[in-house]
């Protein structure tokens, strides 16, 4: 198993950095990228996240996966990049420093496009293309807090659909937006994608212990869902329900500090019931109301933020069908 100069013989776990691309100035931009191959022939799993600079709670546990792990005892290959997006972390902003774009939104690159789009496009040919199976990992950043495991209707769905219900993760997606990220593209390409949704906001202080186990488990679960590692997957939050993902709602009525009923997470709303509000920053006064569109279920993911920027999901409402015990 070989990425750029990153090689992994069977029974081997190794690191590097994968540095196909320069920037002007001739520095590289890499991504750190761990491999660990099994002793026996199997599937191809690669996990990534931090691809937003601001996503950095998984770097703190995807590492010690990969201590863990005896390639010798495994069936496939483990790809695992617990930060891809080095230089938006560096400088303590979402996008990357060389062209101020959001990797998450460049699909599977350019080889004739900007540094970014660039390194993307060898990371998908070399990483994600030979792979049977893509776990890729977000969090809510600075103004959300999520819990769930979305995929896409599109390509291998049932077998995407069966690997998020076997992460461990509380509820599962069914309708994660068609969005121009990498994961996107690796399902239309027909591989097993899951896009999971775990932390964010002020999570990494009141829920850290219980996401970091999350991350972990839903790692782990994908390896033995697939058979790269023996046994079966293991839950540690009772049954997973598998939701119809409908409607994503977004601040985008009267401006100000939004507040959602964080309680409501997980359970069933009613239409009009009152999901969330949002308060003048000045007065104090309550300037809209926001309720529930129809009859569902919220997700377990949204804003916790009272200040968030466009493009946060506020809340995510769907319909339940079916718990997988």
């Amino acid at each position: 198993m070989k990425i750029g100069s990153i090689e992994a013989k069977a029974g081997e776990k190794v690191f590097g950095y994968f540095a196909p691309v320069q920037s002007r100035g001739r520095f590289d931009a890499h991504i750190p990228l761990h491999i660990v191959r099994g002793a026996k022939d199997g599937p191809t799993l690669v996990v990534h996240s931090g691809i937003s600079g601001l996503e950095i709670e998984p770097a703190t546990e995807l590492p010690t996966i990969i201590e863990d792990l005896d390639p010798k005892s495994m069936s496939g290959t483990l790809v695992l990049v617990p930060l891809l997006n080095t230089s938006g972390f560096e400088f303590e902003q979402k996008n990357a420093i060389w062209d101020d774009k959001d990797l998450n939104t460049l699909g599977r690159g350019d080889a004739s496009g900007t540094v970014s789009d660039q390194l993307i496009d060898a990371y998908f040919r070399q990483a994600i293309g030979p792979a049977q199976a893509l776990l890729e990992i977000h969090t809510g950043q600075r103004w959300g807090y999520f819990r769930y495991a979305g995929v896409y209707k599109t390509g291998a769905t049932d077998k995407s659909r069966a690997l998020a219900a076997a992460l461990g993760v509380p509820q599962v997606v069914l309708g994660q937006p068609a969005d121009q990220s990498m994961a996107f593209e690796a399902a239309k390409d027909g591989k097993t994608v899951v896009s999971a949704w775990i932390g964010g906001g002020p999570g990494l202080r009141d829920y850290r212990e219980q996401d970091m186990r999350r991350l972990r488990l839903a790692v782990l679960n994908a390896m033995r869902h697939l058979g790269i590692l023996a046994g079966k997957p293991e839950k540690e939050e009772g049954p997973v329900s598998v939701l119809e993902g409908h409607t994503w709602l977004y601040a985008n009525g009267q401006r100000g500090l939004t507040f959602v009923a964080k309680e409501r997470r997980g359970q069933r709303v009613r239409e009009g019931e009152q999901i969330a509000y949002v308060k003048h920053p000045f007065t104090g006064d309550v300037v809209e109301e926001i309720k529930a569109p129809r009859n569902g279920v919220l997700v377990h993911g949204g804003g916790v933020w009272p200040m968030m920027p466009d493009g946060v999901p506020l809340a995510i409402l769907g319909d339940l069908v079916e718990e997988v015990k």
